[in-house]
């Protein structure tokens, strides 16, 4: 029983580890190789896993060489446009200028079933607000309203906007982010001071943010909220 207990372990940390050496998208929408992988993955490590009697190489060689083939078929996709298209497929486009290609949607294999469910899942319900519709290579369906049906922007009005990049969170859970603080080119010496002025110590917040208009976001343990102007927005580096 213990064996079969580490074998589980040391399997179940072999696929996580090999899923991360995919790459993020492997966690999210498959290309249809790394779709196939995967499958092939779950099937390589169940039988190794349950049954005590086959050797614990026979699922590991097959994962390492299954990571192998992925990452030559990536490397040489990103090198290769022709080959990317052959094993990723491309983006295709479903319609166009407001009109629904419908030679496009029988070579897909596409029905208009499909396609209006694609377009609700973009946030479009109407057909008619449709200007473009593209199915990407993962086959998920990209919708654009027309022109005329797309939200007004600030742009639009004529209004200037202020930069807005990624707020950096300086402490999480009473425990400083130094990597962030380093990344507003800022100290340790510099959070206490700003904390010392709200009577707080970095172990009595919750949550401090960053933003990059130089405003501080902080909620103390107990669930009080405040706002501080921590740096001028010419000072924000990142």
């Amino acid at each position: 029983m213990l064996t079969l207990f580490i074998r589980a372990i040391l399997l179940y940390l072999l696929l996580v580890l090999t899923m991360r050496g995919m790459g993020k998208r492997q966690l999210g929408q498959f290309q249809p190789y790394e779709f196939a992988i995967t499958m092939l993955l779950a099937n390589l490590i169940a039988t190794p896993m349950s049954d005590v009697s086959t050797p614990l190489m026979y699922g590991l060689l097959p994962v390492a060489a299954l990571f192998l083939v992925h990452s030559v078929i990536t490397l040489l996709s990103v090198r290769s446009d022709r080959l990317r298209a052959v094993v990723s497929g491309k983006p295709c486009v479903v319609v166009s200028n407001g009109i629904i290609q419908r030679d496009e949607l029988k070579r897909l294999s596409l029905s208009l079933s499909d396609l209006l469910e694609g377009l609700r899942g973009s946030g479009i319900m109407d057909i008619d607000e449709v200007g473009t519709a593209i199915i990407e290579a993962n086959g998920m369906i990209s919708a654009f309203p027309m022109s005329a049906r797309r939200p007004v922007t600030l742009q639009d009005m004529n209004f200037e906007t202020k930069y807005e990049g990624l707020p950096l969170i300086l402490i999480m859970d009473g425990r400083i982010q130094l990597n962030s603080l380093n990344m507003a080119g800022k100290d340790q010496a510099w959070l206490d001071r700003i904390l010392s002025g709200l009577h707080l110590g970095i172990e009595q917040v919750f949550i401090c943010s960053l933003n990059t208009q130089g405003e501080m976001h902080i909620q103390d343990m107990k669930g009080a909220v405040s706002k501080v102007q921590a740096l001028q927005p010419g000072e924000v580096k990142w």
